[in-house]
């Protein structure tokens, strides 16, 4: 080994630096964007507007972030990831203080559906977790799940928190509160993001590849290669990766956004479905995380095998989660299924986007992050809706519960027919 090696593993990597803004800004961008679910029922009591009609607002949202990500994922490219949070986290932190200001449902419609997640598109996950990727190779899965345990973290203590400035100060305070933490997060996280370990002279997970690990692995032998989204979209892997995610992004989005109030349907106060929010659902995510990606790392550098296994566990158990919501009958029914849904849903929320990475390389990533996130996302605000309208119609979520159920069933169906794309050139190639 040359002593440039040597040298290179010696010094401090870092990639761990970008691991930490990249949890910093998710922290800050989660928190906000899932406030939803503790606002929900205070802006419901205190303006009258159903749950249909709240709904609305952050399907609305769901569409807008994946959508105004393409631009995110434009602005990575162009001025950088580090650049790119800090722009999100100014607009977003607008778009929640204004919240403090409302007075009619278009004013939440716009500002929660609208500019708020224009901002957190920029902030959240496109930056960051394609930066991320970039990063690393061998640890890429565990590394992306630390930084996506900021999410999940950012939920854990935000929420509780946002619930407790809502009580104690009102749903105004609450959301001025959460513009200010967004934007210093998303100062000080971006701050320490930087594009790829090639432009700043060193390696991913700071050491070169050896021949034996570019020979026998598909994600290695993936890396520089360049696709444009012509030809991502030319190919069946492309759609079979984006349909494998749909089931579970339904019904968990869907959930997410109405588990407060089931919870009080079920007789489950709502102070202690907060607590089953922050500290049941998304900390069994934040384990899912660390755990999925730690095992996928393993498996595919012992057997130099794929990351599916993780991702079946993923799909199949949120499809068990949902198809058990409707035998939850209080707080010991309702704790249980909130830690199956989070340690399964959370295993692959990490796991997925390195898959990505592995099926067509990380040069092109930030973009076609931004468009998988676009049908993903944008089928999965459809949840919100169907939970909501299902309750308005029939009077309960199980109608709701079986439908996104079955999407998981079908979801994993696809992953099952899933693989890896024919290897091409890494010379770049057109948009």
């Amino acid at each position: 080994m040359s002593s440039t090696d040597d040298s290179t593993r010696r010094r401090f990597f870092y990639g761990y630096a970008v691991v930490a803004g990249a949890w910093i800004a998710m922290f800050v961008s989660a928190g906000s964007q899932y406030s939803f679910a503790i606002f929900q029922p205070v802006l419901l009591d205190e303006f009258g507007w159903t749950r249909g009609m709240i709904s609305l607002g952050l399907t609305l949202s769901l569409i807008t972030m994946p959508a105004f990500s393409l631009v995110g994922a434009y602005l990575v490219d162009r001025i950088g990831p580090r650049w790119t949070v800090i722009i999100g986290g100014v607009i977003g932190s607008i778009g929640l203080g204004l919240l403090s200001t409302i007075t009619e449902m278009w004013h939440f419609i716009l500002l929660y559906g609208v500019l708020t997640p224009m901002g957190l598109a920029l902030s959240y996950m496109i930056a960051t977790l394609s930066t991320v990727r970039r990063w690393f190779m061998r640890r890429a899965a565990l590394m992306v799940a630390i930084a996506m345990t900021g999410s999940g973290l950012g939920i854990v203590c935000l929420v509780p928190a946002g619930n407790f400035m809502i009580e104690t100060w009102g749903f105004r305070t609450g959301y001025i509160a959460f513009g200010v933490l967004l934007l210093v997060g998303a100062v000080l996280g971006g701050s320490l993001i930087k594009k790829d370990p090639e432009s700043s002279g060193t390696y991913p997970d700071g050491r070169k590849p050896t021949e034996e690990e570019l020979r026998a692995r598909d994600d290695f032998m993936a890396r520089e290669e360049c696709w444009s989204l012509r030809e991502v979209f030319k190919t069946r892997s492309c759609w079979l990766y984006i349909c494998a995610q749909l089931g579970t992004t339904v019904a968990v989005i869907g959930l997410l956004g109405h588990l407060l109030i089931w919870g009080e349907d079920l007789g489950v106060p709502r102070e202690t479905m907060s607590l089953v929010y922050g500290f049941v659902f998304v900390l069994a995510a934040v384990v899912g995380r660390l755990l999925g990606g730690f095992i996928s790392d393993w498996y595919m550098a012992r057997f130099n095998i794929s990351r599916k296994p993780i991702l079946y566990f993923n799909v199949l158990g949120v499809g068990l989660g949902v198809f058990l919501c409707p035998l939850a009958g209080g707080i010991t029914g309702v704790v249980l299924v909130s830690a199956l849904l989070g340690l399964s849903y959370g295993s692959g929320l990490a796991v997925f986007p390195t898959y990505q990475g592995d099926l067509f390389g990380v040069v092109n990533m930030p973009m076609l992050f931004g468009v998988f996130g676009l049908f993903i996302a944008g089928f999965g605000s459809l949840g919100p809706i169907l939970y909501g309208f299902c309750y308005d119609a029939l009077g309960s979520y199980n109608v709701a519960f079986i439908i996104t159920g079955v999407l998981c069933v079908l979801s994993a169906a696809c992953l099952l027919f899933l693989k890896p794309p024919p290897r091409k050139s890494p010379q770049s190639t057109d948009n």
